[in-house]
């Protein structure tokens, strides 16, 4: 029942990172939290707030990636929390290894379904497209082709923003192909799915 509570939790955070449904997402993150701590029962309140602090840190990780340190800190500190709620080492690695392993798997599917760090900030991205944003985009993504080149104008895991040579105006929302792509990189696109942007980092020429 526990590793249950433990899991929906992570289920929660991931879906409210990376869907729309961040709010109702936040509420099961939690309530599932709650309950799996309720039950296990606490004497005082510092490996909650460890827990917590820890989960606080690796969202701020997801959001700004190349701070690898504050991600270490933030499992480390929720593992902390969550042992010395416990206070059994295989408890803790076995409640802790279910909810990330079916976490991970929820996130891949997520991935492969299109779903990215974009569909969090819903507001700040339609910020680069006008309110009558159906026919806009379009258009502007008809300036866009596969090869094109372009350089990234934020971190992209697997998804941010990007400008394109022979484009003008804002920045354009894509998402990576491959692995984290750093801000300045130059990248390529690789593929147009409707308004999807699919690109990749682009393959240094030897001169010569």
């Amino acid at each position: 029942m526990e590793s249950l509570l433990l899991t929906i939790g992570f289920i929660g955070l991931a879906l409210a990172v990376l869907t729309p449904i961040t709010k109702v997402a936040s509420l099961v993150t939690l309530a599932s939290f709650t309950l799996y701590f309720y039950i296990i029962g606490i004497e005082n309140w510092l490996p909650l707030a460890l827990f917590v602090l820890g989960l606080l840190l690796i969202v701020f990780e997801i959001f700004i990636p190349e701070f690898g340190l504050t991600g270490i800190l933030g499992a480390i500190l929720l593992i902390a929390g969550l042992y010395w709620t416990l206070g059994d080492v295989m408890q803790t690695v076995r409640d802790l290894s279910i909810a990330v392993v079916i976490t991970t798997g929820l996130v891949a599917y997520l991935a492969k379904k299109g779903y990215s760090l974009t569909n969090v900030n819903k507001l700040v991205l339609q910020t680069d497209v006008p309110s009558s944003s159906g026919n806009k985009t379009k258009s502007r993504t008809t300036n866009l082709y596969p090869g094109l080149v372009g350089t990234a104008q934020t971190p992209l895991r697997p998804s941010g923003k990007a400008i394109f040579e022979e484009t003008e105006g804002p920045a354009f929302d894509v998402l990576s192909t491959e692995e984290f792509i750093s801000i300045g990189e130059p990248i390529v696109i690789e593929q147009i799915q409707g308004t999807k942007i699919l690109v990749r980092k682009k393959k240094q020429e030897n001169g010569g």
